[in-house]
């Protein structure tokens, strides 16, 4: 049974500790110039911030540790990997990759890790032909040996979807599709159009497809399917808003930060406001001084239905996706379909 932290007691990072990529998938929410990388010396310092702010508030946190591709910095990621493992403060940490670069070596090596909990890869369809129109040539078969090769080592393996027009109509396949492969959890993010993703703004899903879709996806889940569907997402809980295990409200604000590769701070990743930097200004003064996180947390200066929805407890909407698609991060939610 993977570790899980109360969402009362648990403070998450999300740390890209570089935006090197050796793909280039179409929907990607960052741009074509990397970010300058901290060296590992000064990894360790960000890493030292996070421990001591988990401290401090008394805390127990949860980290992703990404990119870009992470497997690109393979030697700072295991050292960071190492010292996290005997840090009281973090409970567990995650790894997102796209899988491709993960060899026999690596994964033997990180089935070694104390406080793994899973790793995460990118999988956009149930066939080669939708998968890798979308993460190029050859990326649905790199994956999927990934995915076996991790499993071989007893190691839990999540897969991350980004739903658009170009594949969401093969959801229900692919879930069919991680069933067969022994993979352990799912999770559906929307489009985020941005970087190069905002070309792709023609493919966001209506409300009404989206609607159609967790409504299907909810429905497999319930009903049998061995992968674990994670539905902790903003407007899953309009499927099912009795169900507790369905829906969540955004992290942004609330019990999440991402750090960036040069120690720049983010709300989320996909509202790429900087709000600070971890080395220069602290996590503290981030946290309690950022007028972005203040007016995020109060739902009286969200806009539009989402003001007045009664569903505010479980569903604030995307606040990336309401930046993405109207320059006001609390704008309503333009996919809701209430």
């Amino acid at each position: 049974m993977e570790p899980q932290l109360n969402l009362e007691d648990e403070f998450y990072f999300q740390w890209h500790i570089t935006e090197r990529c050796n793909k280039h998938c179409r929907h990607c929410y960052q741009n074509s110039h990397p970010t300058q990388e901290l060296p590992l010396a000064d990894l360790e310092l960000v890493l030292r911030r996070m421990d001591e702010a988990l401290l401090k508030w008394e805390k127990q946190g949860s980290l992703s540790l990404t990119g870009g591709e992470p497997f690109v910095r393979h030697d700072e990621l295991f050292a960071l990997m190492d010292r996290v493992d005997y840090l009281d403060s973090f409970a567990y940490y995650d790894v997102l990759t796209n899988g491709s670069l993960i060899s026999d070596d690596f994964a033997h090596a990180l089935k070694n890790q104390k406080k793994l909990r899973r790793v995460q890869v990118s999988l956009e369809g149930s066939k080669p032909a939708i998968n890798d129109a979308i993460r190029g040539k050859g990326s649905y078969e790199e994956t999927l040996q990934s995915i076996r090769r991790l499993k071989d080592c007893g190691l839990a393996v999540s897969v991350m979807t980004t739903i658009s027009h170009l594949n969401y109509k093969d959801i229900p396949a692919l879930i069919a599709l991680l069933d067969d492969e022994g993979v352990d959890t799912f999770s559906l993010e929307r489009l985020i159009p941005e970087g190069r993703g905002e070309g792709l703004r023609d493919q966001l899903l209506s409300t009404q497809e989206l609607k159609s879709l967790y409504e299907r996806v909810h429905e497999m889940a319930v009903n049998g399917t061995k992968v674990r569907v994670l539905m902790y997402r903003p407007l899953f809980t309009l499927v099912a808003p009795d169900d507790p295990t369905v829906g969540a409200l955004c992290s942004a604000g609330n019990n999440a930060l991402t750090i960036m590769p040069d120690g720049t701070v983010y709300p989320c990743r996909r509202l790429p406001i900087p709000i600070g930097n971890v080395l220069k200004d602290g996590l503290f003064a981030i946290w309690y001084d950022s007028d972005v996180l203040w007016k995020i947390r109060n739902p009286q200066d969200l806009g539009g239905k989402c003001r007045d929805c009664n569903l505010l407890t479980t569903c604030r909407g995307c606040r990336a996706m309401a930046f993405s698609t109207t320059g006001n991060y609390m704008a309503e939610d333009p996919q809701c379909w209430r």
